[in-house]
């Protein structure tokens, strides 16, 4: 199986944030043996994350896209993904009830938009949020599997490792992880252990070695 992860929002193309969703999920997908390809960054906008998701599902089996899943109108990534899958958005109970109990709890006015984080996609299996309102979700669909998160990192972290990674281990057909080791030299070059190391690298197969 082989991954690209797609992060979706302005802010990571303006610089504003890092894109640290990325870094935790390659980590991660690397101990279960999927290989990542490739990290795209897209903005809020429908028409640019269509091309994006059109390039992702001719070179990648699974698609993870972190953020734009929360209430306002820039948050389309549900939105676009349904409308790329010709599927419909549903609410999901249990994301409606965790949504209103906060603003009871909290004893904050509830927007009627706060509505929109509890839709997910037809047919999908729904990863819990247990920081946050909005699920995340997966669907298999054309060949390709679907993943949708969160944006923010203590939403979307323990909900990968909870629910996500279960859900992938369910799908793999291999057991075998990706392990590597970063080697640190003193007092030579990069260019000249190269030199010392080509030998091995023209033979390489696995381990593969990059310097």
């Amino acid at each position: 199986m082989n991954a690209e992860i797609i992060g979706i929002g302005s802010e990571l193309l303006l610089g504003q944030i890092a894109n640290t969703n990325a870094k935790f999920i390659s980590t991660r997908l690397a101990d279960l043996g999927i290989n990542v390809f490739y990290h795209t960054a897209v903005g809020d906008n429908s028409e640019r994350l269509k091309q994006v998701i059109e390039v992702a599902e001719s070179r990648s089996d699974l698609l993870i896209f972190t953020g734009g899943l929360g209430p306002t109108k820039d948050d389309l990534t549900k939105e676009t993904i349904a409308s790329t899958l010709n599927k419909k958005l549903v609410y999901n109970e249990e994301a409606m009830e965790n949504i209103q109990d906060y603003y009871k709890k909290t004893g904050a006015p509830m927007s009627e938009n706060n509505r929109k984080q509890a839709l997910v996609l037809d047919g999908a299996t729904v990863l819990r949020n247990d920081n946050g309102m909005a699920p995340g979700m997966a669907v298999t669909a054309n060949d390709h599997t679907y993943m949708l998160f969160p944006g923010p990192p203590k939403e979307l972290y323990p909900m990968f490792t909870n629910y996500a990674e279960p859900y992938l281990l369910g799908q793999l057909k291999q057991g075998d992880t990706i392990v590597s080791r970063v080697l640190r030299f003193f007092g030579i070059g990069e260019s000249m252990l190269e030199t010392e190391l080509e030998d091995l690298i023209d033979q390489q197969t696995n381990p593969t070695i990059a310097p």
